[in-house]
């Protein structure tokens, strides 16, 4: 399969930034969607710049991070990981890990 720029999604355009967060996720997988569901709950709140990506098209991106399931969440600070976080629990477990 042909990787178009379409599918990819731009891991570094927020990496200015003091806090923002990267969603990991592959679309077969049925927990991403309700975690996804979860996050963008909680960013209604935090309103965090995030960057959904889809990690088929990121072996590269997965590789380095050294990514071991989906969903991922990073919690991202100028570039640098700051938290990671696999389990999503629930809504308030996000929110009291990204303030």
């Amino acid at each position: 399969m042909n990787v178009t720029s379409e599918h990819r999604a731009d891991v570094h355009e927020h990496e200015e930034k003091e806090k923002y967060l990267i969603f990991g996720y592959t679309p077969t997988c049925g927990t991403c969607k309700v975690s996804e569901r979860m996050l963008d709950i909680a960013n209604e709140i935090l309103k965090l710049p995030i960057t959904k990506i889809d990690l088929n098209f990121h072996p590269d991106f997965s590789q380095a991070q050294e990514i071991q399931s989906v969903p991922v969440l990073m919690l991202m600070s100028k570039g640098k990981e700051q938290k990671r976080i696999y389990a999503f629990q629930s809504v308030p477990y996000l929110l009291e890990n990204l303030k």
